[in-house]
C-alpha cells in the first residue's frame, strides 16, 4: 500500500475526537488524511473507535477518512429505542451535510451496510462508491441465523476486538442494541439494488459464520461494476483482520472510483 502521509501523523489525527452539531444530534467523529473522501459507518452497537485498524492506515495511503458515531452509540446521543435503517441513513445524511462533505465512498460493516445501501439508493448525489464489509439483510428469520453465527464468531475474533465490543455494548445499553438489531431485520436491502448508481465493492471474510457467501455474491452482482473480495482467514469482523488485505482492497477501490 503506497504511503503518502506517515502513519504516526494520521494516527495522531485519528486519536483526536471531534464534534459537530447536526441540528438533531451532537455527533462525535474521527478524521485523518487528505485525498478522496471515505466515510466509515460502524456496525451494530459499536462506534467510530471500531475502525482503529483502518482509519489511520487507509488515511496514510492518501485518503481522507472520516468515521462518525451513529446516534445512540459511542459518544453521540440518540433514542433509547434505537433507530431503523432508514433513520440511520437520514442521520448519516444530516451529518454529512453539516460536515459539507463532497461526494464520497461510504463503507459500512455488517448492519450498517444496509444503511449505506439506503443512502446510496435515495441520495445518489452524495455517494461516489459503495463498499460493504460483511453485509447483512439475508431474507426472513435472519435474526436467529445471525445469533447462531455470532455465537460461533466469538471464538474466531481477537481478545482485543471482543473487549472493544463489550465496552461499546455496555455504553449503548442492551435495549438500544437489541432494538436497533430488530429494526434492521425489518429492512430488505436487496430491493434497493436497482436504484443504486454508484460502483460497489463487497468484502467478506473467508471464515465469516454470519454472512452466507451466496448472499454476498448476490449483493455484489446487483451493484454497478460490483465485485466480491474474499479476505482469507478473516471472520465477521473482517475490518479487524491483521494482514492489511482489507485496507489494501478498500484503498484500491476508493482510488479507482471516478
Amino acid at each position: 500500500m503506497p504511503v503518502t502521509q506517515s502513519l504516526g501523523t494520521t494516527a495522531a489525527a485519528w486519536a483526536s475526537a471531534r464534534w459537530i452539531d447536526t441540528g438533531g444530534h451532537s455527533v462525535r467523529y474521527r478524521e485523518a488524511g487528505s485525498g478522496p473522501t471515505l466515510v466509515l459507518i460502524h456496525g451494530l452497537g459499536v462506534s467510530a473507535d471500531y475502525w482503529v485498524r483502518n482509519g489511520p492506515r487507509i488515511a496514510a495511503a492518501g485518503v481522507r477518512v472520516i468515521a462518525p458515531d451513529l446516534p445512540g452509540f459511542g459518544r453521540t446521543d440518540g433514542p433509547e429505542d434505537g433507530l431503523s435503517v432508514i433513520a440511520q441513513a437520514d442521520a448519516v445524511r444530516h451529518w454529512a451535510n453539516a460536515m459539507e462533505l463532497p461526494r464520497a465512498v461510504y463503507l459500512g460493516h455488517s448492519l450498517s451496510c444496509q444503511t449505506v445501501l439506503e443512502l446510496a439508493a435515495h441520495h445518489p448525489g452524495m455517494v461516489a462508491g459503495v463498499a460493504l464489509a460483511a453485509p447483512t439483510g439475508d431474507g426472513p428469520h435472519r435474526l436467529l441465523r445471525q445469533a447462531i453465527g455470532l455465537a460461533r464468531d466469538v471464538r474466531r475474533e481477537s481478545v482485543t476486538l471482543s473487549a472493544l465490543v463489550v465496552q461499546s455494548y455496555l455504553r449503548a445499553g442492551a435495549r438500544r442494541v437489541f432494538r436497533t438489531w430488530s429494526l434492521g431485520a425489518e429492512h430488505d436491502p436487496l430491493q434497493l439494488l436497482p436504484a443504486i448508481q454508484a460502483p460497489g465493492l463487497v468484502l467478506l471474510g473467508s471464515d465469516d459464520p454470519v454472512v452466507d457467501p451466496a448472499f454476498a455474491e448476490r449483493i455484489a452482482a446487483g451493484l454497478p461494476n460490483g465485485r466480491l473480495v474474499i479476505i482469507p482467514g478473516a471472520a465477521h469482523a473482517v475490518i479487524f483482520e491483521p494482514t492489511g488485505a482489507f485496507n489494501e482492497a478498500v484503498v484500491e477501490f476508493v482510488k479507482g472510483v471516478e
